[in-house]
């Protein structure tokens, strides 16, 4: 069994940066994909290099300068375009890097790749990576790129991965998964080391099949194999859809109405609950949630609502007592924030069935919180969450499961991941117009600019970036980056940051600040997708290419929530016809059903098979972490649960699954993956 530490060369200090990247095993190390690859075999002239994209040079050197005295050290390197006959000048400027002065003589000749920048008359590049021209290795070929997120640099990432590589080549797999396990180790050799891009892409579309094919086999053998009859029943009888009805302050919409109707079927059924609730923005799945929670609670069973924040679970709480207190319902709210007095008593109460409601985050399913009789779990953002919590609330006795997200499911999808699913589709207010206007702005500083106005009319903005730090080889707008060129412009304007770096704690409290209207910009990440319920008036959203449709969609919805006018800035410094297309759809379109079908037909695996926000994957890998589990890691129960499938009925489900994976990823080459 190969480990992160039986790696060469990898430390404790190695395997802490390798755990920031969510990198914890030798499988999740392979299954950390490359999101760019580069041609390597045609250096381009200079003159005809694009600014600002990674290009490969070759030079001649012509002139060193000596390095400068002080703190950075720098010096620079005349290059003659090679590729030009010399007539062009490059010039490579080395900071912090004084050790590689000396290696430098006129007349040398190196491969070079860099980002180009290019000034009226001049062209430059900053720290390249080079090779002399007669001993190029690493800069022939393809080069691969990786979201590294500036926790290590490239190539020492890349000289890990290629030696767990090594330590695995050539190795026998025995048994009924020998030849699929020799098979998912040779695709992520072509991924990491292809020969050519086209290698690299048929690869990933080989790994994508086999563990498309392996997926339907495990999905259908626990379908076929859980025990899913009714065991746990309800009195349904006790409360219904009038009921509710009369205590909401509202009348419910006709495709709500359809919920409630549903799931008076669903209660009664044979079977147990699998649903999800999938309604695009400002729906109003939450009510529906809501009639679940009191149907099971006034049929005498026990209910909870697990959220992904505190201050999305406190606005559920304080919206449901309106209702429960109407009905004569008993809930609690739990979070981790909460006083231990208060803990002790909603524990105290779910364990004797006192409370027959409750309402959190994952405070919910922590070991000191028993339920007398939990039989239903509602999931809100599910994809916010994992299997592990899910499971928990299963554990503590929840067999009927309710999960919501307001992330469109495309009717193509669903019929492929939920055909075993109840769906229950929840449409918006005819009444609930939008009032967003969206935009898409090439100049950043105009971008800011339209923020800071807005600040200083009183107005809230969110301000959000596709990640946390700078990282080598990207060319995007991180948090760090954006606060250090561009807090000076929000003097006296308060403004504060959120990521999914910060504690639980430190989470909570800025969004409650921003939720309050403390703070009046607030700089984060994604993470502000769901969860926080403003009067925001404005977001700018940069590099929004970088984005699915359906995330700079769910971002829209963060403002504008009141009803009064509001703006959506979609910043971007792509020129692709392609990503533009794409942002232009979503200043035309504002209906997230219609978008979602849009995204998946033109990102294709990009967003459907489940990238990860690390970008650790093309394909979802949900199968084949058990296959390669057996052989990676070792564990038993993956062989267990894979060896009662023949290995021709895994061949036959991935021949199956082959034509819907090349639609899947056909037009991957084209897609740039969030960093």
């Amino acid at each position: 069994m190969l480990t992160l530490d039986g790696i060469k060369g990898v430390g404790s200090a190695t395997i802490k940066k390798l755990n920031e990247l969510d990198i914890t095993s030798v499988f999740e190390l392979f299954s950390f994909l490359p999101s760019k690859y580069i041609d390597l075999k045609s250096p381009v002239s200079v003159a005809d290099a694009e600014a600002g994209q990674l290009n490969l040079f070759e030079g001649e050197v012509e002139r060193v300068s000596a390095v400068r005295s002080g703190r950075k050290r720098d010096f620079y390197v005349i290059f003659g375009d090679l590729a030009s006959g010399g007539r062009i000048h490059l010039r490579a400027t080395f900071y912090n890097m004084p050790f590689l002065h000396d290696g430098f003589e006129v007349g040398q000749r190196y491969r070079m790749l860099a980002r180009l920048q290019k000034n009226v008359g001049t062209f430059e590049v900053v720290n390249p990576q080079l090779e002399k021209l007669e001993k190029v290795s690493k800069l022939d070929g393809v080069f691969t790129l990786y979201p590294l997120r500036g926790a290590m640099g490239q190539n020492a990432f890349k000289n890990i991965l290629y030696s767990a590589l090594d330590e695995l080549k050539g190795a026998n797999y025995a048994g009924a998964l020998g030849a699929v396990n020799a098979d998912i180790l040779d695709c992520f050799e072509h991924i990491h080391r292809p020969s050519s891009v086209d290698d690299a892409y048929e690869a990933v579309y080989r790994l994508s099949s086999i563990d498309l094919g392996i997926t339907f086999a495990l999905y259908k053998k626990v379908a076929t194999n859980v025990e899913n009859h009714r065991k746990v029943f309800y009195k349904t009888s006790q409360f219904g859809i009038v009921d509710f009805k009369n205590a909401l302050p509202f009348e419910p919409t006709p495709s709500q109405t359809a919920a409630f109707e549903r799931l008076d079927e669903l209660f009664s059924s044979p079977n147990y609950i699998s649903a999800i609730v999938n309604g695009d923005v400002g729906s109003g799945k939450t009510v529906v949630a809501f009639y679940a929670m009191l149907k099971a609670a006034l049929g005498g069973r026990q209910s909870a609502l697990m959220a992904p924040t505190e201050i999305l679970a406190e606005q559920h709480a304080a919206a449901f007592k309106k209702i429960a207190d109407k009905l004569g319902v008993s809930f609690c709210l739990m979070t981790s924030s909460m006083s231990a007095p208060e803990r002790r008593r909603c524990e105290e109460g779910l364990a004797n069935g006192d409370i027959m409601c409750a309402i959190g985050t994952q405070a919910l399913i922590a070991d000191s919180v028993k339920y007398k009789d939990l039989t239903c779990a509602i999931i809100d953002e599910q994809h916010k969450f994992g299997v592990g919590e899910r499971g928990e609330l299963e554990r503590k006795g929840a067999r009927d499961v309710i999960s919501m997200t307001a992330t469109p499911i495309p009717r193509s999808m669903a019929l492929t991941f939920y055909e075993d699913i109840d769906i229950l589709r929840i449409d918006k207010r005819a009444d609930a117009r939008t009032n967003i206007s969206t935009t898409v702005v090439n100049d950043i500083d105009m971008a800011v600019e339209y923020v800071c106005a807005a600040a200083k009319d009183g107005r809230q903005s969110f301000i959000v970036c596709p990640a946390i730090r700078d990282a080598e080889g990207y060319d995007i707008f991180s948090i760090e980056s954006f606060m250090r060129d561009f807090a000076r412009r929000f003097e006296g304007i308060s403004i504060a940051a959120l990521h999914g770096k910060l504690s639980s704690e430190q989470k909570a409290e800025q969004m409650r600040a921003f939720a309050e209207g403390k703070t009046k910009v607030l700089v984060a990440t994604s993470v502000v997708e769901v969860g926080i319920d403003t009067l925001a008036s404005d977001i700018l959203i940069l590099n929004a290419d970088r984005f699915g449709l359906a995330s700079l969609h769910q971002l829209r919805g963060r403002v504008g929530r009141d009803g009064k006018e509001a703006h959506c800035y979609l910043h971007t410094q792509s020129q692709s016809e392609r990503a533009l297309d794409r942002l232009d759809a979503l200043c035309r379109i504002s209906d997230g059903i219609e978008l979602a079908e849009l995204d998946f037909g033109m990102r294709g695996a990009g967003d459907v098979l489940g990238l990860k926000q690390s970008g650790a994957s093309y394909t979802p890998i949900f199968g084949l972490e058990l296959t390669s589990q057996a052989l990676l890691d070792g564990k038993k129960y993956a062989a267990d649960r894979l060896g009662a499938l023949s290995l021709g009925e895994l061949i036959t489900l991935t021949r199956r699954s082959e034509k819907r994976v090349r639609a899947f990823i056909e037009d991957l080459r084209e897609v740039t993956l969030n960093s």
